[in-house]
């Protein structure tokens, strides 16, 4: 997705105070196209879009933090403050886009607390480090400590806008000074067991999900079971679940021969991808899409006609002879919703109470006044689904038509909806009060109680596996749809058994018993020999010495020798100049796999392709002065970010580089 341009820049005018700069930029943002804010902003509940993978329109509600804690619409936040947190929503979603308003109206109702809280009377230009201070409190007084860490980190991301703006003056940097919350703590903890089990499924919600994928008959559990088992194949989000295609599936060829893929849909940065299935999940996978195919036809019919013919209801075979009727009877209409003439009390309940449609005659209605309240029932984003303006409706997996997975009312045959988030995650039963399915096919936990599972537990669960299984963090962030590496952390739940169990097995194997003892004589290194070198502060590599002083700072290269110019070489050290050839040997080989994967356009590929490249010119630089007779044993090689080397001799002579003949003398 490309990522819009901004459009909206205010500058304040340094002749103007900070009242006046105020007004100035909430006018520039009233007039805005930013969140549709030209024509709500005098609104105080906007209608902002889908959020991926729901059905319900995201709304930014400028209630006060009171209301909001009571989920409350109002009463609103009072002025002036109200309509500078509408016209920060908007700059900043302009500068900083993100999917949900939720953390920054937070932050935002907490500030205009605080404000009340010190008698400020709602002012936003009163907003000192005392009102920060006292908004950062209030919200850790209303939420959990992981929530109010992150509506503290807005309301220092506000703070830092309003002094840049000029609508308020700090003498300082404001940081609100709160520590991130830890998430289990060591792996050998209590605290950390128990968040483990949390957050992973119970291996008797893993059977049960299995028992239920084989044995579901109705269309209700073959849609929940076939979208878990899609998510049990891959560690996907469900908003990427109920945004897969109908054709989804994909025959691995070339590498990938024998294999089985599916096209995901990407959230959270990551872009769409095809993600190849462990051997074992490829018939798993198989026939839950073909099960989804097989009950979400019908819907599927729907979303093709209405494609096609927007401005006319669909009307199935038995309904068909009614579609140039004027007038409608109440049989008439339970036949073309229901495919049931004798519906008649739920057409009548349908037609005066649900719809209030105008009677005319004897009970009868207007075919058009009935065609439009259920023109009005398509998803408000059609043809596209909702939360995906990529995907039209009847491309997606996910339809079905409105009631057909609901146990007491009628199947519309004339309308579809949408699949969402809470239509699968509700019958897990993690929600009091409502029957789940593992209720309904009768499996329990092992000490007889309910099973309840969150959706996420099983994207947690595959992440161990892989942990486990010794993949990279490359590889599991791949694997689950990560931009970033470092997210991988909050879902490793291996224990320190399980960290330390390769190596225990390798140990208990022999693996060490065929190593064989390095010949190679191991003394310390004496101070005086460095400074004899010229080098204060140094420490040895695989290929010679390197300068840097870590006392200062850590490593700039991640010891990536080869490419830093703090690095030396001596020649005739024969067991480096060997650890440099293998080097070599070893780059060469990792260079032409990246250009491999340069050819079949491999994300990331061009960055490894020149990385390698400048790797093997730089080794050939040093092995071509190691070769050459004119350069003395024993001299020292440095070479510079031009890959041109300085090369001197017991740290006196240096040895000039003439580049007509490549050789080096002497000076």
């Amino acid at each position: 997705m490309i990522k819009p341009i901004p459009v909206l820049n205010f500058v304040p005018r340094a002749e103007l105070d900070a009242a006046a700069n105020l007004s100035a930029f909430v006018d520039l943002c009233r007039a805005s196209d930013v969140l549709g804010a030209s024509t709500q902003f005098e609104s105080n509940a906007w209608d902002i879009g889908y959020l991926k993978g729901q059905n319900k329109v995201h709304r930014a509600i400028f209630s006060t933090l009171e209301a909001s804690a009571e989920a409350k619409p109002e009463p609103s936040m009072p002025a002036p403050f109200l309509d500078f947190a509408k016209a920060t929503t908007i700059y900043l979603q302009d500068k900083r886009p993100v999917e949900s308003q939720a953390p920054r109206i937070a932050a935002l109702r907490s500030i205009e607390a605080a404000l009340r809280q010190l008698n400020k009377a709602s002012r936003p230009t009163a907003v000192n480090p005392d009102v920060l201070d006292a908004a950062v409190e209030l919200a850790y007084a209303q939420t959990s400590a992981a929530v109010a860490y992150r509506t503290a980190g807005q309301i220092e991301a506000i703070a830092t806008f309003m002094n840049d703006k000029a609508f308020i003056h700090l003498r300082q940097v404001w940081k609100h000074g709160r520590k991130r919350p830890t998430e289990g703590g060591t792996r050998i903890s209590v605290e950390a067991l128990k968040a483990r089990q949390e957050k992973l499924p119970s291996r008797a919600a893993l059977q049960a999900l299995a028992g239920i994928f084989l044995k579901a008959v109705e269309v209700p559990d073959v849609l929940i079971s076939s979208n878990t088992a899609l998510m049990i194949c891959a560690p996907e989000r469900i908003n990427e679940v109920v945004r897969l295609r109908r054709k989804c599936i994909v025959e691995g060829d070339g590498e990938f021969m024998g294999k089985l893929g599916i096209r995901w849909a990407g959230s959270k940065g990551f872009e769409n991808t095809t993600k190849w299935l462990p051997t074992a999940m490829g018939p798993v996978a198989q026939e839950a899409v073909s099960n989804l195919l097989r009950v979400t036809e019908p819907a599927n019919e729907l979303a093709r006609w209405y494609t096609k013919n927007p401005n006319a209801i669909y009307l199935h075979a038995g309904a068909q002879h009614l579609r140039n009727r004027r007038m409608l009877s109440h049989s008439d209409i339970a036949l073309i919703l229901w495919g049931d003439e004798f519906a008649v009390d739920a057409a009548k309940a349908w037609a005066k109470k649900t719809h209030d449609l105008t009677p005319h005659g004897d009970s009868e209605y207007l075919f058009a006044d009935m065609e439009q309240k259920l023109l009005a029932m398509l998803p408000g984003t059609f043809p596209y689904m909702p939360g995906d303006a990529n995907l039209k409706c009847e491309d997606a997996m996910a339809v079905m038509r409105v009631n057909e997975l609901h146990s007491a009312r009628g199947t519309y045959l004339c309308m579809f909806t949408t699949v969402d988030y809470q239509t699968i995650t509700n019958p897990y039963g993690a929600r009091e009060g409502r029957a789940s399915i593992f209720d309904r096919f009768q499996y329990t936990e092992d000490d007889g109680s309910s099973i309840k599972l969150k959706s996420h537990a099983l994207r947690h669960y595959l992440n161990m596996l892989a942990q486990t299984g010794g993949l990279s963090s490359a590889e599991i962030a791949l694997f689950s749809g990560r931009k970033d590496q470092k997210q991988n952390r909050s879902y490793d739940h291996m224990t320190s058994e399980e960290v330390q169990a390769p190596i225990a097995d390798a140990l208990r194997s022999g693996f060490t018993a065929e190593l064989e003892p390095v010949q190679v004589e191991r003394r310390i290194i004496p101070r005086d020999e460095f400074i004899g070198l010229g080098i204060r502060a140094g420490h040895t590599t695989k290929y010679g010495w390197c300068e840097h002083n870590f006392a200062s700072e850590p490593c700039p290269m991640a010891r990536d020798c080869m490419n830093c110019q703090e690095h030396e070489c001596i020649k005739g050290d024969s067991h480096k100049e060997a650890n440099l050839r293998a080097l070599k040997t070893q780059t060469e080989y990792f260079l032409g796999k990246a250009r491999q994967a340069l050819g079949a356009r491999d994300y990331g590929a061009d960055t490894w392709v020149a990385h390698h490249t400048k790797t093997l010119e730089r080794v050939n630089a040093l092995l071509a002065i190691f070769e050459d007779p004119n350069v003395p044993s024993g001299a020292r090689v440095r070479l510079d970010v031009d890959n041109a080397p300085l090369i001197t001799k017991d740290n006196v002579q240096p040895i000039k580089f003439v580049r007509r003949s490549r050789h080096k003398a002497l000076a």
